[in-house]
């Protein structure tokens, strides 16, 4: 019953914090408000797992910071390095 409370109350923050992305973004699904979006559902989905059974809580969270690293990640593909600016492949 404990645990159900826990849940629940995660739940609620997590809504609460998605609503407040949802009311202080842009029009329309860029890949910032994806990125908003994705890492608030992560980090309340990752919450409702520790509390639910924290011993069965590495494999999802491998899982779970998977999709964080790949939202964390994604490029802007509207964004062009800067001429004179380091670049990865040399």
């Amino acid at each position: 019953m404990k645990d159900l409370l826990l849940i629940g109350i995660v739940s609620v923050l997590g809504a609460g914090a998605l609503f407040g992305v949802f009311k202080n973004m842009k029009p329309g699904f860029g890949p910032q408000n994806i990125r908003a979006i994705g890492i608030v559902l992560v980090a309340t989905f990752a919450a409702m797992l520790g509390v639910k059974d924290p011993g069965a809580l590495t494999a999802a969270m491998g899982i779970l910071g998977a999709i964080a690293g790949y939202l964390f990640g994604v490029k802007d593909p509207t964004r062009t390095p800067k001429a004179g600016s380091p670049s990865v492949n040399g």
